[in-house]
């Protein structure tokens, strides 16, 4: 009796869904899915999700009284079957998509709106034909006010100079649905608006519950993050792991992280992410090349005292200024997407799409042309300045090749030669100087062979050459030192490699 009822159940809700035409289907991850007509639209959720649970329920208590959980569960095993099994397979998004050379932002209200963003215009959509999914903590995004300018957007960045064209090409930037992101980096003293300027950004791009968070515990927190909010923001940090700094790199251009789905199984859930990123703190926190490779150094200027507004007047003032700082943006993005595939650069840096950007979006949001491209410049010096002062075999290197012109051998000798090399005369004895003692000089050849092969496009600016092989005697790097005569392309990094020379303070050898 008991299974007669069950089925009749799921039989009654099987026919209101097709009644009120439920669409069924599943994303690349077989997650199955169910997009549900709500009052005057469409709803998107995961099958097994809270919000279709409580559909099952309602129309199963509607039609019967009551809605027992085996019920329940039966329909909902019945519908992921459906959409696993039948319905076809779609790219579902949170909060940024595209779809046929369109791009799509989720306002995330309550009709289920969706900005079409081309390069002739944008227009807000009742019924996309692109799918988003609402994480929990997702909020709305401002219904877009005409009147604007992003010029009054400098009233809630406290940043000059260079560092504005960069954060706002940044922030147009962060509206792509797919990467490479460069990583926005806010540093700087206490009191300086770092953590005001990353609340700024996230209510302008993906206004989140979450808010600011701090660094996840573990690779899978990371992965869980960012497959479930577009833009991941990190307040405070004081330090950057090697571990989390390649994770951070992989969030940035693009990676996956796979799990168990549950302890006991063999099942294996896959993450793949890409996704801005807003990192914020008062040291110089990212000191691997590979990651101040993909970021953009931003130090906001130090709020003068007199200067200091209030928290409730600053939020009141921003929040009635966010919808038309919405509307230029989306305004800027439009000209940006006309104008990107026509930008031609002499020589591409690491994150050649964001350049590119810069480049196209630069008038739109402002700015001069060619100021986006000589800040970018910029702050690619100082990245590198950053890596190779981080680097605890840099300027030791660049000495030791001072006095020998060329070294080649295997990378054991090198170390020992390094080693020898890295002494300072104390009270008659030759004892490690400070670069040596630096706790992540290397240990091993091994780590020798790492730290070199990081920081090379480093080196190359310091002028010099790393090459390897391998002979009958097995592997070997050669180390040479070269007179390096830049291109127009690369004299800001020459610049960059001779700033760096002046103001290192390790000391080598005697």
């Amino acid at each position: 009796m008991m299974a007669n009822e069950k089925a009749k159940a799921i039989n009654v809700v099987v026919d209101q869904a097709e009644r009120t035409k439920l669409e069924f289907f599943h994303d690349t991850q077989r997650h199955a899915y169910a997009t549900v007509p709500v009052a005057d639209h469409n709803e998107t959720w995961l099958i097994r999700s809270r919000d279709f649970k409580l559909w099952v329920t309602k129309t199963m208590l509607d039609a019967f009284g009551s809605a027992p959980k085996a019920f329940v569960a039966a329909c909902i095993e019945e519908f992921e079957t459906r959409a696993i099994c039948q319905g076809v397979r779609k790219d579902v998004f949170v909060r940024v998509g595209e779809h046929e050379g369109a791009n799509y932002i989720d306002l995330a209200n309550d009709h289920w709106q969706v900005v079409q963003v081309t390069a002739e215009q944008w227009h807000i959509l009742n019924q996309p034909p692109v799918k988003f999914r609402r994480p929990i903590g997702t909020l709305e995004l401002p219904y877009p006010a005409l009147g604007g300018s992003l010029a009054e957007l400098r009233r809630f960045l406290n940043v000059s100079g260079g560092s504005e064209v960069l954060l706002m090409t940044w922030l147009s930037f962060a509206f792509h649905p797919h990467g490479p992101y460069p990583i926005l980096v806010l540093l700087g003293p206490q009191g300086a608006g770092k953590s005001t300027i990353s609340k700024v950004l996230r209510a302008l791009i993906d206004p989140s519950d979450a808010g600011l968070t701090a660094l996840p515990r573990s690779e899978r927190d990371l992965a869980i993050a960012a497959t479930n909010t577009h833009l991941i923001t990190m307040d405070n940090l004081s330090t950057i792991t090697p571990q989390f700094s390649d994770m951070l790199c992989r969030v940035a251009t693009g990676g996956a992280f796979r799990t168990r789905k549950l302890y006991t199984d063999d099942e294996e859930l896959i993450f793949t992410f890409q996704r801005p990123q807003i990192i914020n703190g008062i040291a110089e926190l990212p000191e691997r090349a590979d990651l101040l490779d993909r970021t953009v150094l931003i130090r906001p200027d130090q709020i003068p005292e007199e200067k200091r507004r209030d928290e409730k007047s600053f939020w009141r003032d921003f929040e009635e200024a966010r919808p038309r700082l919405f509307d230029s943006l989306l305004n800027a993005i439009c000209v940006g997407l006309r104008q990107v595939d026509s930008v031609k650069l002499s020589t591409l840096p690491r994150m050649a799409d964001f350049a590119k950007w810069g480049v196209a979006v630069e008038r739109a949001l402002g700015f001069a042309p060619g100021e986006f491209l000589a800040a970018y410049r910029e702050n690619i010096q100082h990245a590198s300045d950053a890596a190779l002062e981080a680097s605890p075999i840099a300027y030791t290197a660049h000495l030791f090749l001072r006095r020998q012109g060329a070294w080649s051998g295997p990378a054991l000798k090198l170390l020992k030669a390094l080693n020898d090399f890295a002494v300072e005369i104390e009270n008659g004895r030759r004892v490690p100087n400070i670069a040596r003692k630096n706790p992540r000089w290397p240990k091993s050849a091994q780590q020798l062979s790492a730290e070199i092969a990081r920081i090379e496009p480093n080196l190359a600016k310091l002028g010099i050459q790393v090459e390897r092989g391998r002979t009958n005697s097995g592997r070997f790097i050669s180390l040479r030192l070269v007179t390096h005569a830049p291109d127009d392309g690369d004299a800001a990094e020459n610049t960059a490699s001779s700033a760096y020379l002046a103001k290192a303070k390790v000391v080598g050898a005697a």
